[in-house]
């Protein structure tokens, strides 16, 4: 499938192409936006195949822009897309893949796939990379084998929760006597805990190896160490997406909705490792200040069903947070929706006195209090 983005300053016509392009299942659209100095910031992190570029723009054209992705270095095709055809010439002469006319046809669409895949075809499917397992930690841990789509059963609760705690700390050593102290806490005699950590350590490799997940899990001085040199995991795409300040653009939204939608739940939640306190916070930090960002990008686009969308859901997973509970009352006193005001502030009102012993607090009740001016 090709990544495709659009920039056109049109919003109609944005909307119509991208619909026309989604629909053929053979181009995602990773980015859209609605000048040229937005695709030029967001480019780089999108990786497109392709770029469907409006030629006639407020201050910097199409020709223009194709011209600064070269210069850029960025290997990707263009498709110019304008409603006059007197640009033809010039398009082609930037080596433009193709050059549609407004108002799109999927004729159109289809034109421009098939000259895709003959200068730019998408590799066979014996050279897409095989699926070398998958490990999912948002919310309970699961663990699938290569190719498989059933989570691997463990032999031990023991086992499993060793792995999980090798997890957390892949690619790093780890002393066999922190490894004593998490796991086994309660095991005094070290003859007695050595021989509960070698075994379990057989099991963790056995089920590995009949799931044919690669993987390298050693002992060196002192320490253990694991490594899965090719498996995919949820958490390390969620850090590598949130690794740097969030901020919600046209060319970053597809981006934080990626990172939004892999958090299925708190790191590690179902399976109550106390261990797995710290790193389950700050998973919740980095997730609490995303949705912070997409309700203020929502509500700033005046977009308030997908701001209380996600806000809803957010607050399934941290039904006491302060912030994001004062977020979705304020959204409800903009929409002046006194119904959903009041019987949210119920809620979360007989939530705090029986969890916390506490009322909400005072911006809280001062929305509540100010219903009647609404």
């Amino acid at each position: 499938m090709f990544r495709a983005i659009i920039v056109d300053d049109e919003k109609p016509a944005l909307d119509i192409l991208k619909l026309l392009l989604e629909k053929t299942d053979q181009i995602c659209v990773v980015g859209v936006f609605s000048s040229a100095a937005d695709a030029l910031a967001g480019v780089k992190d999108l990786k497109p195949d392709v770029a469907f570029l409006d030629i006639e723009m407020s201050y910097m054209s199409g020709l223009e822009l194709a011209r600064k992705f070269v210069d850029m270095g960025i290997g990707l095709e263009i498709v110019f897309v304008t409603a006059y055809d007197k640009y033809a010439l010039e398009a082609f002469r930037v080596n433009a893949v193709d050059y549609i006319l407004k108002p799109f046809s999927s004729d159109d669409i289809a034109r421009v796939i098939t000259r895709l895949k003959r200068v730019n075809p998408l590799p066979a499917v014996s050279q897409i990379p095989a699926d070398k397992g998958r490990i999912y930690c948002f919310g309970t841990l699961s663990v699938y084998g290569a190719g498989d789509d059933k989570a691997v059963k463990w032999r031990t609760a023991k086992a499993k929760e060793l792995f999980a705690f090798m997890l957390e700390n892949l690619n790093s050593k780890v002393a066999k006597w922190k490894i004593a102290q998490v796991i086994w806490p309660e095991c005094e005699m070290e003859k007695q805990f050595n021989t509960y950590l070698y075994t379990t350590v057989y099991k963790v490799k056995k089920t590995l190896l009949s799931a044919n997940i690669k993987f390298d899990f050693t002992f060196i001085d002192g320490s253990y160490i694991m490594e899965l040199p090719e498996v995919y995991l949820d958490t390390a795409e969620f850090e590598e997406l949130t690794a740097s300040d969030i901020e919600l653009s046209e060319a970053s939204v597809e981006k934080y909705k990626r990172a939004l939608s892999l958090y299925k739940g708190n790191y590690l939640e179902d399976n109550e490792y106390f261990w797995s306190q710290n790193k389950s916070d700050e998973y919740l930090r980095r997730y609490r200040i995303l949705v912070s960002e997409f309700a203020k990008y929502y509500i700033t686009g005046k977009d308030y069903s997908n701001a209380e969308k996600v806000l809803l859901e957010a607050l399934k997973k941290a039904p006491l947070d302060d912030e994001l509970n004062e977020r979705l009352l304020k959204l409800y006193y903009t929409k002046k929706d006194k119904a959903s005001l009041i019987s949210h502030y119920s809620k979360i009102k007989e939530l705090y006195k029986s969890d916390l012993g506490i009322t909400p607090n005072k911006v809280m009740q001062e929305l509540l209090s100010d219903i009647s001016e609404l």
